[in-house]
């Protein structure tokens, strides 16, 4: 009994060795380089993705490294295959010219194989594109609006792009191009530039975009109802399996938060883009509006956000609170619960 104990364990292990030389042999490629910008200078903090090429190479994820200070970069441990190698660092207007829409520059294409496993190359960034930023709100009481952004090269309409913004946004654009900007978000107009916008490379231009609301009368309108005085991020969690249904009042669904920040529910989730209230309610059952006028400073609804499980939209958060606080805390917006009381 023991020896045949043994001799399984070995042949585990065995397998595991052998499994495991096979995986290093299909993913024993890698790529380096430098990042140069369009006077020959290293370019640091730049993001290098390797995007594949040919069909027989497969990553879960695009394989990406981070420049040094000297403009050097490693990407290891890939399958052996062709690959497209992208440079961008936004920050300083290069995009990630992987899209067409910014152009076809600032790439290398490249191969790892088993007779070659190492390539070493060289990307040159630039020019540099245009940024335009600014802010979305409503109009109105000026609350902030988390948008949908479509750009369109109007000198081949073909190439467009579309990215989600926060209302304080600030998103690259090709210079020296026409290009067409059109802002959407539920339950708004969509607003269009009046005329195609072009700048210069390395400039920025400042745009604030007024959005007009349009609500569709057969949305159903939501209620959220918070704990007097709370103030931090809640998490609405919806088409949970076993979960109670949450009540309606007046057609609307009433979505009513305890103090933990948190609430499940089988009921379907809030439909985006519809008139809804936020409320706070006391233990003796009396309710206030949450203010939302943020053109005098007085609003306390933020980031707004959905949120997937098993690929399934089925979660909606938002923050209570002032500007100040939810700065600070904007990015632990998957972890709910009171920050502060008032």
């Amino acid at each position: 009994m023991l020896r045949l104990v043994w001799h399984s364990i070995k042949f585990f292990v065995l397998s595991l060795l052998l499994f495991t030389s096979l995986l290093s042999a299909q993913a024993g490629g890698r790529i380096e380089g430098k990042v140069l910008d369009e006077n020959g200078l290293p370019v640091p903090g730049a993001i290098v993705s390797a995007y594949a090429v040919s069909n027989s190479v497969r990553h879960s994820l695009i394989p990406e490294a981070e420049t040094d200070s000297a403009g050097h970069f490693v990407i290891a441990h890939l399958n052996w295959g062709r690959y497209k190698v992208v440079a961008k660092k936004e920050n300083s207007a290069y995009p990630n010219t992987f899209f067409a829409f910014y152009g076809t520059g600032a790439s290398v294409e490249t191969s790892v194989t088993e007779n070659s496993p190492t390539s070493d190359i060289v990307i040159r960034v630039g020019p540099k594109a245009a940024t335009l930023t600014g802010s979305v709100s409503r109009a109105g009481n000026s609350a902030p609006i988390n948008a949908t952004f479509k750009l369109t090269r109007l000198d081949s309409p073909d190439n467009w792009i579309s990215t989600s913004l926060p209302p304080n946004y600030s998103v690259l654009l090709p210079a020296s191009v026409n290009v067409a900007v059109e802002v959407s978000a539920p339950g708004y107009e969509v607003w269009t530039s009046a005329s195609p916008i072009r700048l210069n490379p390395s400039s920025t231009e400042h745009l604030d975009i007024v959005m007009h609301p349009n609500h569709d009368p057969n949305l159903h309108r939501s209620k959220f109802l918070v704990p007097d005085g709370y103030i931090g991020w809640l998490l609405l969690e919806f088409k949970v399996d076993g979960a109670p249904p949450v009540p309606t009042e007046n057609s609307s669904s009433v979505f009513k938060f305890g103090s933990s920040g948190e609430l499940e529910t089988s009921s379907d989730g809030p439909d985006r883009g519809a008139d809804d209230e936020y409320l706070y309610y006391s233990t003796d059952g009396s309710k206030r509006t949450i203010p939302r006028d943020y053109a005098t400073g007085q609003g306390m609804i933020w980031g707004q956000f959905e949120g997937t499980r098993k690929g399934i939209v089925s979660q909606f958060g938002f923050f209570v609170g002032s500007e100040e606080l939810y700065k600070k805390y904007q990015f632990q917006a998957t972890h709910p619960g009171p920050v502060a009381r008032r």
